[in-house]
């Protein structure tokens, strides 16, 4: 009877090609893993960027907001007489009331003794969170211009501004205007209850002055910043002219 048996090369050979076959399979899982760990890597980095990025253009709208102005009036300075002595008698002034869009909606012309004017406001500032949200109502300081007098005019005496309701003629009917008005009805009770400030999200209300020593031909904006308070801010009187003849224009 015949007897089969393997020769040792032959077993060493089937010895190699399993290893072969079974490296190469064993090869094939590892790299796929990697394949698979190194695309779900890119895909998360790739989430990763997209949230950074959305979160970047959250703040940077957040900082824009909080640093963001707005004019709401304009003064031209018209005229100055002379007293005796050389220094100036009185001075003339026109004041304009803007809307957001820089669009006048009234006037009214000031003749103040000396030449030193001063604007008289009341304001309202909201908790920064809800003017870096952009909140419809409380997303910027609110003003309303008062009276004007100077460094010979006492304020008790001082010229006031008309602003029929509390609010600008061109909001009279708005919901701003709603809310302004609520605000205004109340004004002084937000500057001195802090818990009646809390409830109403009020950072802080009170009255302000803002003055300059000023020269005819002279113009300056009225400058209410969203989370601040107001500024008056000296211009070019040609940029004046050109700014108001577009916003005319748009309307």
């Amino acid at each position: 009877m015949k007897t089969s048996s393997t020769s040792p090369f032959a077993s060493l050979v089937r010895i190699l090609l399993l290893t072969i076959v079974f490296g190469g399979a064993t090869g094939l899982v590892i790299w796929q893993g990697v394949i698979s760990r190194e695309q779900a890597l890119l895909v998360e980095i790739d989430r990763l960027e997209q949230t950074m990025a959305a979160e970047m253009a959250v703040r940077d709208d957040m900082i824009d907001r909080l640093g963001r102005t707005r004019r709401m009036a304009r003064i031209s300075v018209l005229d100055q007489s002379e007293a005796d002595d050389g220094g100036v008698l009185s001075t003339k002034v026109r004041f304009v009331e803007l809307d957001d869009a820089g669009s006048e909606l009234a006037r009214r012309d000031f003749e103040l003794p000396g030449d030193v004017v001063h604007v008289d406001a009341w304001t309202v500032r909201f908790d920064h969170e809800q003017v870096a949200d952009g909140d419809p109502f409380a997303g910027k300081s609110l003003v309303l211009f008062r009276r004007m007098y100077s460094d010979r005019l006492p304020p008790i005496e001082g010229l006031e501004i008309d602003t029929p309701g509390g609010t600008p003629d061109g909001y009279a009917v708005s919901e701003g205007a709603r809310f302004e008005r609520a605000m205004w009805s109340r004004f002084w009770r937000l500057a001195t209850d802090p818990t009646e400030a809390e409830r109403a999200g009020v950072r802080v209300a009170q009255g302000e002055v803002v003055y300059k020593p000023v020269r005819p031909g002279q113009v300056y904006d009225l400058v209410a910043e969203h989370a601040g308070g107001l500024t008056m801010v000296p211009i070019d009187p040609e940029a004046a002219g050109e700014q108001m003849t577009a916003a005319a224009s748009d309307d």
